[in-house]
């Protein structure tokens, strides 16, 4: 498990602080997280963007990483599909 430091803002007595809180997140918490906040036209984008590769490298462009990358191919795919199914009431 890692540790990530999050700022958030709260109200205290009417007066706004800001505090600092440490929480526990695996590296998968994370890596979901950084997934999600990627805008659907920088994703859509992205996996255009794959796809010639491999159309132009017969396949031999596709990335699976161990840890695994927000730019890996079977990534990009699968949160792209997993944004299809959520916006089609499939999945």
């Amino acid at each position: 498990m890692s540790k990530e430091n999050k700022t958030l803002n709260k109200q205290e007595n009417g007066n706004d602080f800001i505090a600092d809180v440490t929480r526990s997140c695996s590296s998968e918490d994370l890596f979901r997280e950084k997934q999600q906040a990627m805008t659907n036209k920088v994703l859509a984008d992205m996996v255009c963007e794959e796809t010639t590769k491999m159309c132009r490298t017969g396949g031999k462009s596709f990335t699976m990483q161990v840890p695994v990358n927000i730019k890996d191919t079977d990534m990009l795919i699968s949160e792209l599909v997993r944004r299809f199914r959520v916006l089609s009431n499939c999945g």
